[in-house]
Parts: structure tokens; C-alpha cells; sequence
């Protein structure tokens, strides 16, 4: 409310007040950052001056009667002065929208500067590092500048952090690399040929066409190139072997031609290097929670389909769990084509494949947290994945004219996998004197597809009249998946004083049909120099055939065709949703804001052929939103970021059959579930000091959840059985603070961070129809250093603590405290003869897990490197010296917490050579 009363606030003379977009003559794109002078006309003196916001928009307040000139500056336009009055007389209105021509007339001869500039500097709302101030190691990747830039951080699963947020996007000259996925650009492309390193909030593409600012920024990187990379082709070509067939090989071209970008990549590893597998996934999923709402039901039931395990918790926690383990074989490449022909054509391009083959050996330590029967649940065994992925990204802007444009971006996604695992499992009662409940073993393989098409068609219009658009957005999609599942388990159970034993020989056959189209249309009017309406409608449908065919297998001539016909099921589904909103915006100098909210309708049906049910759901809610900045210096933003959510449930949550792929983890739906409703608030502050390079972050989080579908677990006390029922609970919530501060210790870019995060959350689950909720406490300080002695030694240091305790409801006694302590340091030594000297300390402890599952692991590496001219090098290096490298986690489940270990890549030795090359014609002269 105190929003809106601020935003409705009128100056005393509204009149007065300038409000213009400075977009592109020939693109209608937004133009930011542009510098803006309002002159007076008799004395040439500046009335006003100004810089236009991220949206192209430039305000003046208060201007006094009189007859002035506008005058436009921007690095590759043409000069722009414009005459006006207020009122109307001598000259016209001040404009509405100034169109600037791009300046295509002077060519620069080419020039040689000694870049002398600072290590960090701000342009706007821009963070941006010189790169070149910065040393990495020989053939290091852009990952591995990161690493040294003061406010950034990247965790041991990749996953990079700007300022506290998570960066969800990279840039190379402005341009997409390889699609979304921010790991491709950052593992792949040379650090050298970096210039500048520019961290921003980028708008959404609606936003900044719009000028309504829609609370869904993203944080990214740009990768700014150095100039005399723009035209010409450089890459690398390597390989390295080791000991104990260890291997390495990789070939990386890279040909720029002015706005043409052309990349190459082939690569192979076996030392645990990732592909950008199929667990990068849940990685991207977790980092942006609102990919899930453009996944298809099917998809998201597969990330589903771990028995017993329903995935909740914070961003690093699914991280963690998305890790890649074991020993895997990656094999990836792709091809990138990026070019602006012109104006008005625009291309972006590319073709990603990864294959991986894992092994993973694991032993598994389970405490189910249950009132009334409270076990251990042991397992070990192998198990090896390979998956095979293949996608393709295109997106072409086109500009249709002055006013219009449409951009259609294509999108194919094809994925195959083949697991198979082994293991031996056993349950025991918890107390004195544990009483066994069952063990057995169990083999299970499967092979299965996913594909995915979709196309997304975006037309934007301006209107005539300044600020007044029109958006129309349409997404067609197809998903497909089909899977086979063989299940192989021998249960014995010792309930009730005697042994039993369940055989399982089953065959499982599934296939998934989903039709999605998702349009969105758009309005936005002006109501007055500040203030912009806008008015949306959107429309979501979504077809789906769903075929499962379960069958034991025949004794008498050994194929699986003993249908089960309480397992199968043939349904059929459709889901649609209505949401109108209706928003205002307000932009003054320092505070812009967005408020609004919407009305969403709901409907879910679907019918079973073959067991004869039906769903019916509806489902209506109404949905706040607020968004607000506040610049209270030049480098000083306070941003506040609120809406309510809705999410409906999956197919797989409510088709009322049971799933006993493992027989002792049975999972069945729940036609009557509602949907999931949930708050979202969030705080940022955000401070940059010019002078010294320091820089202070800070944000809090809340995700308080009206409702939200979580799991009843059922279990069979004598035996360990569970049934698994998804079911609705409310009053969930996670709270979340994380402050942060840089500080630069001298001018050569040494720095110093210091982090802390903090997160309070609570979460209900059913078992055994009793509700438990769980209440979790979680703290991690976190210091990181940059130092550089001179041009010949760079330290780079970081250490953190992460400290978890959680209190249940209705159970006490069991460990609910544990400590994951980590350390990392790493140091560049340059030597005589154009030798370099590497080596590296990581370390981590994990005390309070389970019995046998604390440990200490500290993992020494080293590296000697020579150049040999200016295109080869040659590297001796050797990984995990005293052999010590372990994979030890904790996670969270429905009712239980889990100690796992998994084998991990341990000490080789390797020999490497690169070839480096590169050719950049020098410009002709004119």
C-alpha cells in the first residue's frame, strides 16, 4: 500500500516534468546508458543532465519554462539536436521518443594502447573488471579469472556467484554461447582473450521492451573480448596422458569476424571434468526455480522418480545433490554461430552434444526419523549410467520495420540413458538391542528417451504514441518419453517373528505424449510522463497420453508377458490456465517501482481407459506482485522483489495407481491434491565504492508457503515397506540472509571477501499419518583472498564452515547436527626460462555424519609448466599426491537424513602439451 501511495504523489507542477526513450532508428531497441543535455537556448548553459536507464528512458524533473536544446551523445550514432519549449511556441513539444541513426561513416585506423585503467570500475548499474589486471595460470579458462575477481565466487559444483546471487547467464560481447547454460562459455573459452568482465542485472526481454520492469532479472556476466580479437581465428589444441589410462584431449576454435562469432569444441576427459551431463539439470532448475513452469508435466515427473525422495531445500543443497560422482568417461563438443548481418537480422545458434559414462560405487547410510518405529536403512552397491545428450538452440531477430519485430527461437532437446545398478541393502530397528527388519538385493536396469521440441514466436510493436506497446508471445511444444525398466529384487522381511521373502522378476514399459501451448499477450499505456499501465493475458494448454505397461515374467517360456493389471494404467490428460493481470509502473530518478496482480484459473482432468477413473480438479487463485528500486547514491541500490505463486500438481502426483519399480519404496497419487501456493519476498542491497574498489552486498530471502504438496510415508513397521502418497500441508517457510564485503588491498587487484549466510526454515512431513515438522538451522561464514606479490607470484586462498542442526517436532535423541568445513589454496609461481610453477591444497572435514562416514580429506596437486616458443607449451603435473580424495555427503529427504559415500578419482600423474593458435590480421589502412 505505502507503494502505491508513494507512486500517486503528483510534483506541483507535473508539467514540467521531461520524460523521453532514446531507442535505435532502425532496430526500435532500447538504447541505455546513452548521455543526455538539456542546454538553454539563449546561453548554451546545461539545464540538465542525465544518463538513460536500462530501459532507454531518460527523466528530467522540474524544468523551468523556456525554449531549449536536447542534445544526444552516443559512441557509434550520429550527433542528435533537437529543439523544443515549454509550453509549445518558439519550437515544438519535447519529444517522446528520440530515434538515433547509427553512425556507419568514420572508420578509426588502427591504434595501440597501454591500458592503464583500473582493476574495477562501474558504468551505470555495470560492475566491470579489467580483466588484464588479473594473472591466471597458462591456458587458463575464463572459469579460472573468475575465480580472481573480487565479489565473485565459484563453488566446487560450478555454480557461479556475483555479489551474493547466483549468475544464471554469461554473455560473450553481448551474445548467447552455446545457449543459456553459463558453464559452457566459462569452461571452454580462454581466459586471455578476455578484456573486460562486466556483471549486471539484465532485464527480461519483455521488460526492456516494455519499460515495465517485471521483477525477473537475471544475473549475468558479459565477456567483453579484446579489440584485436574481433576479427581473426585463435583455439587450442591439447592432450595429456597419465597413469592408470588416465586421459585428457580437447580441441577449442574460435573465429571472429566483427559481429560473427564462430566456436568450435571437441573434448574427452576421464578424470572427472564435467560434460554438462544430465545432473546439470537439476543444477540450472535449482539456480532458476522458474525453468520449472516451462518443463512439461512428464519432465518434471522424471525428476520425480526417486523412490522415497521428494526434492526440497535450498539451491546449494540440490547442487550438492546434483553432483556428479563416481569415475566418469566424458566425451562433449558443440558448434556456436552468433552474427548481426544487420539491424534488422539477428542470429544466434548452436549445436551441444555430451555423452558420459559413469561408475559409481556407494555405500549409503539412511536414519529414518519415524516417531514410532525410527530405523537404519544400510546400502551399498555399484551402479553405471551412461547418458547421451544432443540439443539444438536458434533464435533469429527480425526486424519487420520502424515500430515491429518478431523473434522465433526454435529449440531441440534429445536425450538417451542407460543405467544399470547392483546393490544389498538391510534395515534395523534403532536401540539397544536392533532387531533386524529386512535385507536383500536388488538389480535394476533401464533404458529410456526424452525428447523435446518447442518453438517460441515473440512479436513486439510500438505504437505511435510514446511508450504505448504491444507484445504478443506463443510457445508450441512437444514432449516425448519412453522407458524400460527391468526390476530384479529379493526381499526378505522379518516381521512378526518369522522370515519372509518376496521375489520380484518385473518389466516395465512406459511411454509419455505431451502437446503444450503456452500464449501470452501484452498492453502497456502510458498514463502520464512517470507512470506506464499495463494489462496481460495468458493462456496455457497442455495435452498429455500416458502409457504404462507392467509385467512379471513367465515362468514357463521366460518372457515378460504376465500383465499386472493393478501396476498399469492408460491415462490421458489435460490441464489449462487462465491468467489475467493488470499492473501500473512508476519511474522517478532515484525509486522505480511495479505493482500489480493477477487472477489465475486452473483446470486439471484426466481419465484412465484402462482402470476406469477420472480426475477433476479446479483450481483459482489471486496473485500480488510488487517491484521496487532505490538508488540511494550512483552506486548505492536497494532492491525489493514480492509475488505470490501458484503451481499445479503433476500428472504423476495424481494418477491414483502404485509405482513399485522398487518394491520397497511404492509410490501412489493423489487425485484430490491442491495446488501449491507460495510467497516469494526478497531484499537485495547493493553497495560499490568507486574510489577504493570496495564493495558491500546484503539479501534476505523469504519463501513462505500457503500450501505446498509434500509426502505421507506409510510404513510397515515389521517389515520396512513404505507407500509414499503425495499430500498437502501449509506453513512452510525458509527464511534467508547473506551479507557479504569486499575489500581491495591494493592496486594491483589483490582483494579480500568476507561472506555470510544464514537460512531458517521449517518443513512438515507425514509419516505414518502423524505430522512431523523439522526445523533447520544453518550458518556458513565464508573468506576468500587474491594476493599478488608483484608480476611473478599470485596466492589465492578460501576457507569456509558450514554449520547445520535440526529439531523435530516428534522426535529427539537421533544426530541432527553436522559441520562441512572446507579449504582451498592455490598459487602461480613464474620462473626463469619461461617456466611456471603450480600447485594447490583442497581440503574438507565432515564431522557429525554417521558412524564410519566422518572424515578428513586433504588433496595436494602440482604442476610444472614450460613454453616452448610462443605456440607450444608442455605440463608435468600431479592430482591428489598423497591419495587421499574422498566423496562424502549429507542430504535431507522425506523423513530421513542420508550419509553417502561414493568412490572418487585419486592420485595420477600426467603429461600434457598445448598447442596454441591464433591469427589476427592487422587492419588495412585507408
Amino acid at each position: 500500500m505505502m507503494l502505491i501511495l508513494l507512486g500517486w504523489i503528483s510534483p506541483a507542477f507535473s508539467q514540467q516534468d521531461l520524460r523521453s526513450f532514446i531507442v535505435d532508428a532502425n532496430s526500435g531497441r532500447a538504447l541505455k546508458h546513452i548521455t543526455i543535455k538539456v542546454v538553454d537556448h539563449k546561453d548554451s548553459t546545461i539545464s540538465k543532465l542525465g544518463l538513460t536507464d536500462s530501459t532507454g528512458l531518460i527523466v528530467f524533473n522540474q524544468v523551468q519554462k523556456g525554449d531549449y536544446k536536447l542534445q544526444v551523445h552516443a559512441v557509434g550514432y550520429v550527433d542528435t539536436l533537437i529543439h523544443f519549449s515549454i509550453p509549445t511556441g518558439k519550437f515544438p513539444a519535447f519529444p517522446g521518443t528520440v530515434y538515433l541513426r547509427p553512425d556507419r561513416g568514420i572508420q578509426l585506423k588502427e591504434v595501440v594502447i597501454k591500458d592503464d585503467g583500473p582493476a574495477v570500475g562501474m558504468k551505470g548499474d555495470t560492475i566491470e573488471y579489467n580483466a588484464t589486471k588479473f594473472k591466471t595460470k597458462d591456458n587458463a579458462v575464463v572459469e579460472d579469472l573468475l575465480r580472481k575477481l573480487p565479489g565473485v565466487n565459484i563453488d566446487k559444483t560450478g555454480t557461479i556467484k556475483a555479489q551474493g546471487e547466483v549468475v544464471q547467464r554469461v554473455l560473450v560481447d553481448g551474445k548467447e554461447f552455446f545457449g543459456s547454460d553459463p558453464s559452457v562459455a566459462t569452461r571452454n573459452l580462454p581466459a586471455d582473450m578476455i578484456q573486460k568482465v562486466q556483471v549486471l542485472d539484465k532485464n527480461s526481454d519483455m521488460a526492456e521492451f516494455t519499460g515495465v520492469a517485471d521483477g525477473k532479472q537475471m544475473k549475468t556476466i558479459n565477456l567483453i573480448t579484446k579489440k584485436n580479437r574481433k576479427r581473426g581465428y585463435f583455439g587450442n589444441l591439447n592432450g595429456g596422458l597419465g597413469d592408470a589410462s588416465r586421459y585428457e584431449a580437447g580441441l577449442n576454435v574460435n573465429s571472429f569476424v566483427n559481429e560473427a562469432q564462430m566456436s568450435l569444441i571437441l573434448k574427452g576427459n576421464n578424470v572427472n571434468k564435467s560434460g554438462f551431463s544430465a545432473t546439470e539439470l537439476i543444477k540450472l532448475l535449482t539456480q532458476n526455480p522458474e525453468m520449472f513452469n516451462s518443463l512439461p508435466p512428464s519432465a518434471l515427473s522424471e525428476l520425480m522418480k526417486m523412490k522415497s525422495v521428494k526434492i526440497e531445500g535450498s539451491s546449494e543443497a540440490l547442487a550438492e545433490m546434483a553432483r556428479p560422482s563416481g569415475l566418469t568417461d566424458t566425451k562433449y563438443g558443440g558448434l556456436n554461430f552468433n552474427n548481426d548481418w544487420s539491424d534488422r537480422f539477428k542470429l544466434r545458434s548452436s549445436y551441444f552434444f555430451n555423452d558420459n559414462q559413469t561408475e559409481d560405487r556407494f555405500d549409503n547410510s539412511r536414519q529414518y526419523l519415524l516417531l514410532q518405529s525410527p530405523y537404519n536403512y544400510l546400502q551399498s552397491g555399484t551402479k553405471t549410467d551412461h547418458t547421451n545428450n544432443k540439443r539444438i538452440d536458434l533464435s533469429a531477430d527480425v526486424k519487420l520495420s520502424k515500430r515491429s519485430s518478431i523473434k522465433i527461437s526454435p529449440r531441440v532437446n534429445l536425450s538417451n540413458s542407460d543405467r544399470n545398478s547392483g546393490n544389498t541393502f538391510s534395515s534395523v530397528s534403532i536401540g539397544a538391542d536392533p532387531i533386524p527388519i529386512n535385507d536383500g538385493t536388488q538389480l535394476f536396469k533401464s533404458k529410456s528417451r526424452n525428447n523435446m521440441v518447442s518453438g517460441n514466436t515473440l512479436f513486439r510493436h510500438r505504437l505511435t504514441k510514446a511508450g504505448r506497446t504491444l507484445v504478443f508471445e506463443m510457445t508450441p511444444e512437444y514432449f516425448q518419453s519412453k522407458g524400460n525398466y527391468l526390476n530384479q529384487s529379493t526381499n526378505n522381511l522379518y516381521g512378526e517373528n518369522r522370515k519372509t521373502t518376496e521375489n520380484t522378476d518385473q518389466q516395465t514399459l512406459s511411454t509419455g505424449d505431451i502437446y503444450n501451448l503456452n500464449n501470452n499477450l501484452v498492453y502497456t499505456e502510458p498514463l502520464s510522463s512517470r507512470y506506464l499501465l499495463q494489462a496481460g493475458q495468458q493462456f496455457y494448454y497442455s495435452h498429455g497420453k500416458y502409457l504404462r505397461r507392467v509385467n512379471n515374467k513367465n515362468a514357463l517360456n521366460g518372457n515378460y508377458d504376465d500383465s499386472v493389471a493393478a501396476l498399469s494404467d492408460h491415462f490421458t490428460s489435460d490441464r489449462i490456465e487462465y491468467n489475467s493481470k493488470l499492473s501500473v509502473s512508476g519511474n522517478y530518478r532515484k525509486f522505480n517501482y511495479t505493482v500489480g496482480a493477477g487472477f489465475k484459473q486452473s483446470q486439471v482432468r484426466g481419465n484412465s481407459q484402462l482402470r476406469n477413473y477420472q480426475v477433476d480438479q479446479h483450481y483459482r487463485a489471486f496473485l500480488p506482485s510488487a517491484y521496487a528500486t532505490y538508488k540511494m547514491t550512483a552506486s548505492e541500490k536497494l532492491v525489493l522483489n514480492y509475488a505470490m505463486e501458484t503451481n499445479m500438481p503433476s500428472v504423476s502426483n495424481l494418477q491414483p495407481i502404485e509405482d513399485n519399480i522398487d518394491p520397497l519404496f511404492t509410490r501412489k497419487g493423489n487425485p484430490d491434491l491442491e495446488q501449491e501456493k507460495n510467497q516469494r519476498l526478497s531484499l537485495v542491497f547493493n553497495s560499490f565504492q568507486l574510489g577504493s574498489g570496495n564493495s558491500v552486498y546484503a539479501s534476505f530471502n523469504l519463501n513462505w508457503f500457503n500450501q505446498q504438496i509434500t509426502d505421507h510415508t506409510l510404513t510397515d513397521a515389521a517389515t520396512g515397506k513404505q507407500l509414499i502418497i503425495p499430500v498437502n500441508v501449509r506453513g512452510n517457510y525458509r527464511y534467508g540472509l547473506n551479507m557479504g564485503k569486499t575489500i581491495r588491498l591494493d592496486a594491483n587487484g589483490s582483494s579480500l571477501t568476507a561472506e555470510v549466510n544464514g537460512a531458517y526454515s521449517k518443513s512438515s512431513l507425514m509419516n505414518d499419518n502423524l505430522l512431523n515438522n523439522i526445523k533447520t538451522l544453518s550458518v556458513s561464514p565464508e573468506l576468500s583472498v587474491n594476493y599478488y606479490l608483484g608480476n611473478k607470484v599470485s596466492l589465492s586462498g578460501r576457507g569456509s564452515a558450514s554449520w547445520n542442526t535440526r529439531k523435530f517436532s516428534r522426535l529427539t535423541g537421533l544426530p541432527a547436527e553436522n559441520w562441512l568445513l572446507s579449504y582451498s589454496l592455490e598459487s602461480i609461481v613464474i620462473l626463469p626460462f619461461k617456466m611456471s610453477l603450480e600447485g594447490s591444497i583442497d581440503g574438507f572435514s565432515t564431522p557429525g555424519l554417521s558412524k564410519g562416514y566422518n572424515t578428513s580429506v586433504m588433496v595436494l596437486n602440482s604442476g610444472l609448466n614450460k613454453e616452448i616458443g610462443k605456440q607450444f607449451s608442455i605440463k608435468a603435473e600431479a592430482r591428489d599426491l598423497l591419495n587421499r580424495n574422498q566423496s562424502v555427503s549429507r542430504i535431507t529427504g522425506n523423513g530421513y537424513i542420508e550419509d553417502k559415500r561414493n568412490n572418487a578419482l585419486g592420485r595420477y600423474f600426467q603429461l600434457s602439451a598445448v598447442y596454441k593458435f591464433r591469427h589476427f590480421p592487422k587492419s588495412n589502412k585507408k
